[in-house]
């Protein structure tokens, strides 16, 4: 079963995984009404792993009165409690499996984000050191380079990652990364604190990180010294 089954409702990396009752009716052969009236009469063993939420959705189209429907969101432990009261057909075996290995998946994609942020914590402060050891960087130098590390690194600076994923004004970016970008941005964050206990300057630490290379670093050098000549 390729369908997916598991969700967040964000892309953060403290979202919380779930399924729907919609999901439930749908691929273990119940109704919705079925499977709602289930959710109501246990509603209290349920509800022991966490408040039930729901979100209202827009009726079907052609549907009659056009009233909100509401659907149920059921975390892991809320999910799993209710499969086990569904008859164990071919069907509902199979769905129980593909829910339990997504919502393992899922929620071992989340740990892998949460470990490769803290551990780009370490590379942050690395950065920070690097750039408080130059007495020739303002207060602003952070911010620059910081921003310079997402760029090189993933095409987009950090504030335009965080307007694209809506991410929320007071939240760092690193909290909507996969755990592939947070890699790529600690990678990139490493090499720019070298370069920088090094004694190199901005634009040639740009140059080197950014893909146009020692090639430009040199004509910048050239143009500079030609200046200075004339």
């Amino acid at each position: 079963m390729n369908n997916q089954l598991v969700f967040v409702r964000n892309l953060s990396v403290n979202a919380e995984p779930f399924t729907t009752d919609k999901v439930v009716s749908k691929y273990s052969g119940n109704t919705l009404k079925e499977v709602k009236q289930m959710i109501k009469k246990h509603q209290k063993e349920i509800e022991r792993f966490g408040v039930i939420t729901f979100e209202m959705a827009k009726p079907p189209k052609g549907s009659k009165g056009g009233r909100p429907v509401k659907i149920y969101h059921l975390n892991r432990e809320q999910a799993t409690f209710l499969v086990t009261l569904l008859d164990n057909t071919n069907q509902v075996v199979n769905f129980k499996f593909n829910l339990v290995k997504q919502f393992f998946d899922k929620d071992k994609e989340l740990q892998e984000r949460n470990v490769k942020r803290e551990a780009g914590k370490l590379t942050t402060s690395s950065l920070n050191d690097a750039i408080k050891s130059r007495e020739d960087l303002d207060s602003h130098a952070y911010v620059n380079f910081e921003q310079l590390a997402y760029r090189a690194s993933l095409g987009k600076n950090a504030t335009q990652i965080k307007h694209e994923r809506s991410v929320p004004k007071s939240t760092p970016a690193t909290e909507y990364l996969s755990a592939a970008e947070l890699n790529k941005v600690s990678l990139m964050k490493q090499k720019i604190a070298v370069l920088l206990e090094l004694g190199m300057e901005y634009q040639a630490v740009k140059a080197l990180v950014s893909g146009t290379g020692i090639k430009t670093l040199m004509i910048n050098k050239t143009l500079r010294r030609a200046r200075e000549e004339a």
